[in-house]
């Protein structure tokens, strides 16, 4: 799969009027198309995934086929799609000490996932083989349990407040999405964005937090959240949390 450098206009007339302008890349819709989908569908599969974790996929993509073609594991027209269970298992008993078990699953996800969007049969990746030897090799390595950080709690917060260097507008910007995380136990996806993001144009807004999503009545006492969208949240309704404040250092009314 390619990552998301391009985008094809020529299928924005097939598209709804309502979702994002973004498109997947052409050879990647030509791909797709070539198993006798639309481009609407090649584009709707597309968007199934963030584009960070099509990114996070092309690395076990990668180390799969490195290792099928120096143990010359190939199908007739030289490929290594769709997996055999057997390459399956003897790729993933050549990883350990180079990844954790709980990566050789995530590696395993991105294979499939791979070969679902052109809809290549992924049976091979419920085979129970898979899975006892993911279990040998994790009783084999005796890997040990990372350790359990502290609660992130007040006191750990005001501590990094104090911190930021000062009062310019990229650090009262810090320090109002921190205490904003913290108030609304918010994961950091809710309130960043990376660059190639801003290629939703104008349905930006629609996918990622920005200011028109804060409201702060008259008297400051609390202030109103507008998620826009979240994995609890498919269909973008938006989800409105109140957040109090605390009239502390921390108080994430104040900080906004």
């Amino acid at each position: 799969m390619h990552s998301r450098t391009s985008t094809t206009t020529e299928l924005l007339p097939l598209l709804p009027a309502n979702i994002p302008s973004s498109q997947p890349p052409a050879p990647w819709v030509s791909n797709i198309q070539q198993t006798g989908r639309s481009p609407t569908a090649a584009y709707y599969l597309w968007r199934g995934l963030a584009p960070t974790t099509r990114q996070n996929y092309d690395t076990p993509r990668a180390r799969f086929i490195l290792f099928c073609t120096l143990a010359n594991y190939q199908h007739q027209n030289g490929g290594c799609f769709p997996a055999k269970v057997t390459w399956l298992i003897e790729w993933l008993c050549s990883l350990p000490g180079t990844i954790k078990v709980k990566t050789m699953k995530l590696y395993l996800l991105g294979l499939k996932s791979y070969q679902l969007d052109p809809g290549i049969e992924c049976v091979a990746f419920t085979d129970p083989g898979i899975e006892r030897t993911i279990q040998g090799i994790k009783r084999d390595h005796n890997e040990r349990l990372p350790p359990i950080p502290p609660p992130l709690t007040c006191p750990y917060l005001l501590h990094i407040l104090c911190h930021l260097p000062g009062p310019d507008y990229d650090n009262t910007m810090l320090g109002a999405a921190f205490t904003l995380a913290f108030a609304g136990f918010l994961r950091v996806g809710k309130f960043t964005y990376s660059e190639t993001d801003r290629e939703l144009g104008a349905s930006f807004s629609k996918w990622f937090l920005t200011k028109q999503h804060i409201r702060i009545p008259a008297g400051e006492s609390y202030m109103e959240l507008t998620i826009p969208a979240s994995k609890t949240d498919p269909f973008r309704k938006g989800i409105t949390l109140t957040i109090a404040a605390s009239g502390d250092p921390a108080c994430p009314v104040n900080s906004m």
